[in-house]
This record gives structure tokens, sequence and C-alpha cells, in this order.
């Protein structure tokens, strides 16, 4: 785990954000970047995908992130239960 106080520009609309938390993890072919990162709006949680030199991004705000890990487990023990 990575803690920085950087300041990054997003690349399409030139927003400040700043990453307080990140977490980078390789699975097969895909890299995954986890960042936990906050601009004047508030708090966010990224998650990135990099796979065979493309990227895809999720933006989940601070406010949903509680629902967001709920539903996570239940797609997981779902899952581990088959």
């Amino acid at each position: 785990m990575t803690t920085t106080t950087s300041t990054i520009r997003n690349r399409k609309d030139g927003v400040k954000s700043r990453v307080l938390i990140s977490e980078k993890l390789q699975i097969e072919n895909k890299t995954l970047f986890l960042d936990l990162k906050e601009n004047d709006g508030g708090r966010f949680f990224q998650i990135a995908e990099l796979s065979n030199d493309r990227r895809s991004t999720v933006v989940i705000p601070a406010s949903g992130l509680t629902e967001f890990l709920d539903s996570l487990k239940r797609v997981i023990a779902g899952e581990l239960g088959s």
C-alpha cells in the first residue's frame, strides 16, 4: 500500500485531485489500480484497469462505498457458494 499527498490533474476536465491511498494489483493479464482520492467535490474511490494497453475506470463516491462493499461481498459469497 502506498500513501501519497501528491496532487494530480484529471486529463479530461482539468480538475485537481489528491491521491490519499493507492494499491496496485496484478491479476492474470490485468493491472488494477485501487485509489482513494479527494478533490473539491469530496472523496471518491477509483478503480482503474489496464489490460492490453487499454484503460477503463470506475469512480464511486465515498457516500456509496459501504453499499458498494456490501454488494461486492454478496457477489463473492454467491460465487463461493456455487
